[in-house]
């Protein structure tokens, strides 16, 4: 039995030890994407609802993504305390290059949630109906 567990303790550290090493720029991303999966989920829930013709549900969810993007934004502060500034075209290129490979659909999501509209490209006017307010703030009030 202790032979059994000394094997076993042995191949362990040997598959350990021969697991390929992340470089300084997958751990980075690694830790970035932690910090942007909320977002990236949270704006899944958003397009969903939004498709689905739920405008309501989403004016409900705005004050839950600002709460997100401040915890995000902490955070990020806290990835640059720990592993430095991204600094120069190549060193971003790299942390790009490492995210894509490490999140690859967090990275799409928030691209695409963030990709300026194409010329000639509009929202059409009910997607950008708000319902009106009553004077205590509510929606629904008269129309």
């Amino acid at each position: 039995m202790k032979n059994s567990i000394k094997i076993f303790v042995a191949i362990a550290v040997l598959a350990i030890s021969c697991a390929p090493k992340k470089d300084k720029y997958e751990v980075f991303a690694d830790d970035l994407c932690k910090c942007l999966s909320p977002m990236a989920d949270f704006q899944k829930q958003l397009e969903e609802k939004f498709k689905s013709g739920q405008q309501d549900s989403v004016l409900a969810m705005l004050y839950r993504g600002k709460e997100i993007d401040s915890l995000g934004q902490v955070c990020m502060a806290d990835l640059e305390k720990k592993h430095g500034k991204i600094e120069g075209e190549e060193a971003e290129n790299k942390a790009m290059d490492a995210l894509r490979k490490i999140c690859p659909e967090t990275l799409t999501i928030l691209e695409e949630a963030n990709a300026p509209m194409e010329p000639g490209e509009s929202l059409e006017e009910e997607d950008m109906m708000m319902p009106e307010m009553d004077s205590t703030g509510e929606a629904g009030g008269e129309q």
